[in-house]
């Protein structure tokens, strides 16, 4: 269900971007039909690798291991962006393997199945499909937590470390592991082993990013002044809910939408269901998901609050477990489906969809 879902998306995406160029269908039009935003910088670096001139050297501010993947499966430059659609496409079929797995383990297969299919049908799901990196990411965190639920150390911190590579985010799963180590021991500081040490390697992608950026520009912090001077983010939440807030009042169709309200109600979605967490789930999802729904809200400018609740992985498990009302399900299902319908239009068409 979930592969078949994706490929209505893409479906409806390629006819879309059809119509909006007025183009026959062809491989290009394939290609590039969700290479949107931030994107072609990917396939950039991918290209290019870092460097330190011209409007290029903007993108330090991008993880390094999704335009490193693209550059693996990519034979042919010609070709780069079908190389970005399925390191992309394959990476979320893997997400949903282990969101399925993950949430088998606790809650059973049919709570598991429903997970997979809100996460597939979520308003932003489109960028499951498209050249971002929610894809990878999620692959690798879900994956994470998955090997740390098993006891698997090792491979819980060797995958938080490629999760700290893809995204800033990566970061989050280290309080996460720690809490759920010390949860399994039952909080019993005798009981401590060395397998704690593997948690730390979630940090050692991010210490790689710093040093990419220290190689490249002589600093290991010029992703952060990019991203105050260049795209206006600062630490200032409430400056971020004031602006979405006039947005969504004052702004024309469709922007009151994408730039305001939205921004709004993701980000009070993502806070309902931080505090739902905590009284259905284990303690380290809830760790996680408050501090990426801090993450999220932590910016002075709203502008990817729905997309970035994507990495809000417990979230769609605990929509799997309200989903055994029926109820829930006549009200949520075709609320995301039309959702997902709305802004997956928007995005093929070019305009501003998150």
């Amino acid at each position: 269900m979930a592969v078949a879902i994706k490929i209505v998306i893409f479906s409806l995406g390629f006819v879309v971007t059809c119509l909006n160029e007025r183009a026959s269908p062809s491989l290009s039009i394939l290609m590039h039909q969700f290479c949107r935003w931030d994107s072609p910088h990917y396939l950039d670096i991918a290209k290019n690798g870092y460097v330190n001139f011209g409007e290029q050297s903007l993108f330090i501010v991008f993880f390094p291991l999704y335009p490193f993947l693209i550059r693996l499966t990519t034979f042919d430059y010609h070709y780069i962006e079908l190389s970005a659609l399925l390191v992309s496409n394959i990476s979320s079929i893997v997400a949903m393997v282990y969101l399925f797995k993950i949430a088998k383990l606790e809650f059973g297969e049919e709570t598991a199945k429903r997970s997979v299919i809100y996460l597939s049908i979520y308003p932003t799901a489109y960028f499951l499909s498209a050249p971002f990196t929610e894809s990878v990411f999620l692959a690798f965190a879900i994956a994470c937590f998955y090997c740390a639920m098993g006891g698997k150390w090792m491979w819980s911190g060797l995958l938080g470390l490629l999760a700290s590579l893809t995204r800033i985010n990566g970061l989050i799963l280290l309080p996460a592991l720690i809490i759920e180590y010390f949860s399994q021991k039952k909080w019993k500081l005798r009981d401590v082993d060395l397998d704690i040490t593997w948690i730390g390697l979630t940090l050692v992608g991010f210490l790689v990013y710093l040093f990419i950026n220290y190689e490249v520009t002589g600093n290991f912090f010029t992703f952060m002044e990019i991203q105050r001077t260049h795209w206006y983010q600062s630490l200032n939440p409430l400056l971020g809910l004031d602006r979405a807030w006039q947005w969504a009042t004052t702004a024309s169709f469709p922007l009151n939408i994408t730039v305001g309200s939205a921004q709004l109600v993701f980000a009070i979605l993502g806070l309902l269901c931080t505090v739902g967490s905590f009284l259905r789930l284990r303690l380290s999802y809830s760790f996680y998901m408050l501090f990426t729904w801090m993450m999220c809200v932590s910016t002075s400018f709203w502008i990817s609050i729905p997309r970035y609740t994507l990495a809000m992985f417990p979230l769609f498990i605990l929509l799997g477990l309200i989903g055994n009302s029926k109820k829930f399900n006549y009200i949520a299902l075709p609320l995301c489906l039309m959702s997902l319908t709305f802004f997956t239009i928007l995005f093929s068409s070019g305009q501003w969809a998150f």
